[in-house]
């Protein structure tokens, strides 16, 4: 037979591919990212509450999005094993638990309505990571992704050197239709007579964790990206500069953490380096802002007469008390309220609501996504991959030091820059372990897989 009618009977005889490459997972992701950083955390549809955060609404689209996929495709996937889903849907199962268990009891009427919004989040938080962790296609999707993140945090950083030069909050003068700010007043705060930046969000505490969560990712790009380095590294120089200008010791100890875990890989040439950044970034800003260092450094030394840090400390016996009542499912997500006590410590707030099950839940979802970023670095084939994944998880444990120190989930920036990052890694652990002719099972196109037509066998 000629070869050019070889060509066309096998053209016949197999399966043609029909790929639509209208929105993807890593899209999702994007609009999410942008809606996250751009829109102010405290703007929400006032009709929902808390749980109207425009982020929320999106990231709860994406777990209906997640759902509807698996619902409604006709082909099975395998995605090998993914501990990350059985992490992340455990904790989720607990969260609906400990709800079903508060709404069959009698509850005060103040506390209804936040636990709606409880467990709306949670749902919005699990569809995040798994839209991430199973949805991305392809390295170079997860790249994009990441990517994406690192320039997000780079703009708000620039907006928070800007708050500082101008005095100024600079997003109250913009207006969405449609979204409130609840009552709640924008403006900065205020310590030691230095303005605290926020950014986009609620509260400088919930800025400065997401800038020292994003951190270490910022770092493997500056170092190790393949292309845009001198972009990366002044996306580094300011976010540095910023979570300085915060004044937060919750920013400082999570950035610390994550420069450790990272510095794990370095050599002790790269570590020297790294001392040497820093000292220069301290320099600066003690040249810049005089008294700034000062005022960091009394964050630490004058701990013991802080209010803010005898608040924490008094927070063990109100809490204990409380977990004593409910210890197993807790009295449900999001009804230790504020005016209950401020506990600014996300893992003893979790135990109050979810009890001692759903705290467990909590646990296994930090250490899974640990474990399977640094999984994901010992499969990893290349050096960027590797260092990814380091980045990861230092970022993974950044965000779980600061849940010792401020309720993350109770502020949607520093939540889903957190679920980002345990999604990222699941979808790093996934890809990297992946043969490379094998394609990857994610969630490719618009809720929809890739359209196989059948052979066309009438023209034979």
């Amino acid at each position: 037979m000629p070869a050019g009618r070889r060509t066309v009977a096998r053209s016949l005889a197999e399966p043609t591919v029909e790929v639509r490459r209208s929105v993807d997972a890593a899209t999702i992701l994007t609009v999410y990212i942008v809606v996250l950083l751009s829109i102010r955390s405290v703007l929400v549809v006032p009709a929902l509450g808390t749980a109207g955060a425009p982020a929320t609404i999106v990231a709860i689209g994406a777990f209906l999005w997640w759902v509807w996929y698996h619902v409604q495709r006709f082909y099975r996937i395998d995605l090998g094993f993914q501990p990350l889903r059985f992490a992340v849907l455990g904790l989720l199962l607990t969260v609906m638990a400990s709800y079903v268990l508060a709404m069959s009891g009698p509850m005060p009427g103040n506390e209804l309505t936040p636990a709606d919004s409880g467990l709306l989040k949670m749902i919005g938080l699990a569809g995040l990571a798994m839209v991430a962790s199973e949805g991305i296609s392809s390295l170079d999707r997860l790249h994009a992704v990441a990517r994406r993140l690192v320039i997000g945090i780079g703009l708000v950083a620039v907006l928070g050197l800007a708050q500082f030069v101008t005095r100024e909050a600079l997003v109250d003068r913009i207006s969405i239709p449609g979204l409130s700010a609840r009552g709640i007043e924008i403006g900065l705060y205020e310590r030691s007579g230095m303005p605290r930046l926020s950014g986009t969000s609620t509260h400088p505490i919930e800025y400065g964790v997401i800038l020292s969560t994003v951190l270490p990712v910022v770092i493997v790009y500056a170092l190790h990206a393949p292309t845009r380095r001198w972009l990366y590294r002044a996306i580094l120089v300011v976010v540095s500069i910023t979570i300085f200008m915060v004044i937060s010791r919750s920013a400082i100890l999570c950035t610390a953490v994550a420069i450790i875990v990272l510095a794990l890989r370095w050599t002790w040439r790269m570590r020297l380096v790294a001392l040497g950044c820093g000292a220069a970034i301290s320099g600066l800003v003690y040249l810049l802002v005089p008294g700034m260092l000062g005022v960091i450094t009394g964050l630490f030394v004058g701990a013991g007469d802080d209010a803010s840090v005898a608040s924490r400390t008094d927070s063990y016996g109100v809490a204990f008390q409380f977990i004593a009542r409910d210890p197993w499912l807790g009295r449900g997500p999001g009804t230790f309220l504020p005016q209950y006590w401020i506990l600014d410590n996300q893992y003893l707030g979790h135990t109050i609501e979810t009890g001692l099950i759903g705290m467990a839940a909590l646990l296994a979802v930090i250490l899974v996504a640990a474990f399977t970023a640094r999984s994901a670095r010992e499969a990893a084939t290349t050096d960027f991959d590797r260092e990814l994944a380091q980045g990861l998880l230092a970022a993974i444990l950044a965000g779980a030091t600061a849940m010792a120190f401020y309720d993350l989930f109770a502020f949607p920036q520093s939540s889903g820059c957190f679920i980002l990052v345990v999604g990222l890694s699941g979808a790093l652990y996934r890809l990297v372990r992946q043969r490379p002719t094998e394609p990857s099972p994610g969630i490719h196109d618009a809720a929809v897989g890739p359209h196989v037509a059948p052979p066309d066998v009438a023209g034979r």
